[in-house]
């Protein structure tokens, strides 16, 4: 009886320590989501950079330093879909 629950404090404590690493490694991963950013010009939208899908809490602009503001295409005449700057 003793060294049943002794194996199984074993194999818990290893399950409880390998869910606190796979929880962590997966907070820490995060999804690149690269999508074509695009401004209105004339008729068309015009490829500026590329932006992120996600909110990373920074809208996607032109430069890294600011500019116009990017946004992501509807369609082939309208680009209003907000994005974010790539980290």
């Amino acid at each position: 009886m003793k060294n049943g629950k002794m194996v199984l404090s074993v194999i818990l404590f290893t399950a409880a320590v390998a869910s606190a690493f796979t929880t962590t490694a997966s907070k820490n991963a995060k999804v690149v989501s690269s999508v074509p950013g695009y401004i209105k010009q004339g008729p068309t939208c015009v490829f500026k950079n590329n932006c992120d899908n996600v909110n990373t809490g920074v809208l996607c602009t032109e430069t890294q330093t600011g500019g116009a503001q990017i946004f992501g295409m509807t369609d082939a005449t309208h680009c209003a879909v907000q994005l974010w700057r790539l980290n």
